[in-house]
């Protein structure tokens, strides 16, 4: 199962805060599950690699300044939490949708829990799915290449990748697509081809960006570079199956994310409709 849920949150005084609270939202996430879960929380800290949890900073009309950020009274943020196995997603679903909290604690500062949404129809960034429900709407759907060459991302929180020892801040199609396939595969039991790694590598290119590069500060001060905005990519080959994959695998960035961090607020990613639009979230 693979689960999406979008938390509402407000704050009764203006307060300033860290820019970037992903792993503050990480940590209180898993004192959250861990009270229906108990042994949860261990494990996922205790997970080397890509983890099946994700944990956003917080969005909205937010004033940022010096590596901190403004939140005001009157003012509606949100956060998100996915979860890509099955383990995870039901202790979401128990620990804020069945059970959803009154308050919510991020670096010391207690803001109030308005509302939760797990479905597309009430915020987009929100919804649930499965593996095989993506598996077979694209390996097993109907046999045609149109429109199956072009996909857009969003890239709503700073993306980056480790590439051959080294840190690479731009979402380039081999880096974009061999992690979501990586974690794809990790996670599921519908294994997919590895080369789509290389597919990315020699038959995708950027099509069209709009990307700026945003600095977040690591628990030891040092700052990693990534990048946020919109990127097109177009698929220069006919394959049904290999085109059937880069869909898939653009769906599933929804749940998973991309890059390096994604478990503490990096790599938050969905795939845009065809032109590119974004709803408001």
């Amino acid at each position: 199962m693979l689960i999406s849920l979008v938390l509402t949150l407000a704050t009764d005084k203006t307060v300033r805060l860290p820019a970037h609270l992903g792993r503050a939202n990480y940590s209180t996430t898993l004192a959250r599950l861990a009270l229906f879960d108990s042994s949860l929380a261990p494990d996922i800290h205790d997970l080397e690699g890509a983890k099946p949890l994700t944990c956003s900073s917080l969005f909205g009309n937010i004033e940022y300044r010096d590596r901190q950020a403004q939140y005001r009274t009157g003012e509606r943020y949100w956060m998100r939490l996915t979860g890509i196995n099955a383990r995870v997603s039901q202790a979401i679903l128990s620990a804020f949708w069945e059970n959803k909290p009154v308050e919510w604690q991020l670096a010391g500062h207690t803001f109030q829990v308005v509302d939760a949404f797990c479905h597309p129809h009430h915020h987009p960034w929100s919804g649930s799915t499965t593996y095989e429900a993506l598996a077979e709407r694209y390996l097993l759907g109907e046999s045609t290449t149109q429109r199956m060459h072009e996909v857009t991302l969003e890239f709503a929180s700073p993306t980056a990748f480790k590439s051959k020892e080294m840190q690479v801040p731009l979402p380039l199609p081999g880096l974009v697509f061999g992690s979501l396939v990586d974690r794809w595969n990790r996670f599921s039991s519908v294994a997919l081809s590895e080369q789509v790694r290389n597919f990315g590598e020699l038959a995708v290119e950027v099509n069209q960006f709009d990307l700026r590069s945003v600095m977040v500060e690591q628990k030891n001060k040092s700052l990693r570079v990534g990048a946020v905005g919109i990127a097109s990519y177009r698929a220069h080959y006919q394959d049904r199956y290999w085109l059937g994959l880069y869909q898939l695998l653009a769906d599933f960035a929804l749940f998973s994310g991309v890059g390096v961090q994604t478990a503490t607020g990096m790599g938050q990613t969905r795939r845009l409709p065809a032109g590119g639009s974004k709803q408001r979230g």
